[in-house]
C-alpha cells in the first residue's frame, strides 16, 4: 500500500513549496532554463534586490565543443543572457560556486560565499528558485546546509506536471530519479563533485 501511494502520489510528495514573499537576495539554481526566467520576474516583480546564479559543472563534451572552436555557451552563461533579456540589470547579478554537480555542492559553495564574503552578510532571507519536482529536496538541503537563513522555496510556473506522470517520458523517468536522490540523502548519502573526480 505504501508502495502504491508513493507511485501515485510522488509528484504531490516530491513538491514542497513555501508561500512567496519578498527576500534580500534570489538564489537560481543550475538546471532548467525556466529557472532564470521566473527569476528575472520575480526580481522585476521586486520580491529581492539581486539574484545570485550557481555555476554549475561544465561536461567534458561542452568543453570539448569549445575546444574545436564551436561556440557552445556554458549554463551559467545562457542565465546571464536570459537574465540580462529579461531585464535584471548586471550590476544586480552576482554568481557563486564552481562546477558544481548536484544540490549539495550548491548549497555548500553559496555557504562558502557568504563566509568569505562579508559583505553579503545582510543577507538573511532567500528565495530559492528550481523546478517543481525538485523543490522538496532542494529546500531540505539549504536549510541542512546554511540553518542561519531563512529559505522561501518556490517553483517555476512553466513545468506541469501531468496528473498520469507514469505516462510521460520526461515526467517519469525525473521523478524516479527524484525519488532515490530524496531516499539516498535521508540515508545520509550526497553527490559532490569533489568525490566524483
Amino acid at each position: 500500500m505504501a508502495a502504491a501511494i508513493l507511485f501515485f502520489y510522488a509528484p504531490a510528495i516530491l513538491q514542497q513549496t513555501d508561500k512567496l514573499e519578498k527576500a534580500d537576495a534570489i538564489v537560481v539554481l543550475g538546471g532548467q532554463y525556466f529557472r532564470p526566467i521566473y527569476a528575472a520576474e520575480l526580481y522585476n516583480e521586486g520580491y529581492a534586490p539581486q539574484i545570485l546564479v550557481s555555476k554549475p559543472i561544465i561536461y567534458t563534451e561542452v568543453k570539448a565543443l569549445r575546444d574545436l572552436g564551436i561556440n557552445r555557451k556554458f549554463q551559467w552563461e545562457i542565465y546571464r543572457e536570459v537574465l540580462l533579456k529579461k531585464g535584471v540589470p548586471e550590476s544586480s547579478i552576482n554568481y557563486f560556486g564552481e562546477d558544481s554537480m548536484s544540490t549539495i555542492d550548491e548549497a555548500e559553495q553559496l555557504k562558502k560565499m557568504f563566509n568569505e564574503k562579508k559583505s553579503d552578510a545582510d543577507i538573511k532571507k532567500i528565495i530559492l528558485v528550481t523546478s517543481p519536482l525538485h523543490t522538496g529536496r532542494a529546500g531540505k538541503i539549504f536549510r541542512d546546509t546554511l540553518p542561519d537563513k531563512e529559505f522561501i522555496v518556490v517553483a517555476t510556473p512553466y513545468e506541469p506536471i501531468s496528473e498520469k506522470w507514469w505516462t510521460n517520458f520526461r515526467t517519469a523517468p525525473y521523478i524516479i530519479l527524484e525519488t532515490t536522490k530524496n531516499i539516498y540523502y535521508y540515508l545520509g548519502g550526497a553527490f559532490r563533485s569533489s568525490e566524483q573526480r
